[in-house]
């Protein structure tokens, strides 16, 4: 008998992005303490931000990429903003953001199984793409209401995935040995005066989807639920290197306490 076939089998991983703007970067870190850990995913599916980032990773795109393309690309600007009834940005800076960096607009490119997830308003149910034109599945997953307009494709209105399913596990969930969520919109208790009204929507917005998410938390093998994300920005690159650090060292916590171990290098 061959030595490698007493080996034991490495398990398959996977994992569920949940939006969060641009709080959604800090699965970047969640990402590269993964790969410390020898738990890189080999299966993903995410919400808004997080296909965004899931998307990246899968195309083949490192961690110090990610980061370095959040760094140096510009989001959200004066530009971007439009008096609509529909949505305050114009969405035109992130299909010029996958045009810059994806080689092809296709699921095809992904170099491992990627689902995004996006909310149908016209039916009120989620779906997954999984296939075909990426930058149409993409832009429906993040179609943030009020922020962004509704994408809409086949006749059928979508808006941001987190609007039904913001850890869109159910994918996945057949497809791994190791199941991890990764939630970055934990939030913790504060005044509404205290609020402006941007991260006043963005909390009741977060507020009203949370509990569809913590539900999830028993079916992860992992569940990653950095605390108080709610004080970095929904739309501002602020305190960036901060959030990433603080992200990364949650994440190294976490996994030790699950008794992995980083892999030396």
């Amino acid at each position: 008998m061959h030595w490698f076939l007493d080996q034991p089998k490495k398990p398959k991983i996977g994992i569920a992005l949940s939006g969060g703007g641009m709080r959604g970067v800090a699965h970047i870190a969640v990402l590269r303490a993964l790969e410390e850990y020898g738990l890189k995913p080999d299966v993903i599916s995410g919400t808004s931000a997080g296909a965004i980032v899931g998307a990246f990773y899968a195309a083949g795109k490192s961690t110090d990429e990610l980061a370095e393309l959040v760094k140096n690309e510009t989001f959200f600007s004066r530009s971007s903003i439009r008096f609509s009834t529909r949505g305050i940005f114009n969405p035109l800076f992130l299909r010029n953001i996958f045009k810059k960096y994806f080689s092809e607009d296709d699921f095809r490119i992904m170099k491992m199984p990627l689902y995004v997830a996006a909310s149908e308003l016209t039916q009120g149910k989620i779906e997954y793409f999984s296939e075909g034109a990426l930058f149409d599945a993409l832009m429906a997953s993040a179609s943030v209401p009020f922020i962004f307009p509704p994408v809409i494709l086949d006749g059928k209105f979508y808006v941001d995935g987190g609007v039904l399913n913001n850890l869109p596990i159910e994918p996945i969930r057949g497809q791994c040995d190791i199941l991890i969520g990764s939630h970055v919109n934990a939030m913790k208790p504060e005044s509404i005066s205290d609020l402006s009204t941007t991260k006043e929507l963005d909390r009741i917005f977060h507020l009203a989807i949370s509990n569809s998410v913590y539900t999830k938390e028993q079916n992860c093998n992992i569940f990653l639920n950095p605390p108080e994300m709610l004080k970095y920005s929904l739309l501002r690159k602020e305190s960036l290197d901060v959030m990433l650090e603080e992200v990364y060292n949650y994440t190294c916590q976490q996994l030790d306490a699950h008794q992995f171990k980083k892999i030396a290098r």
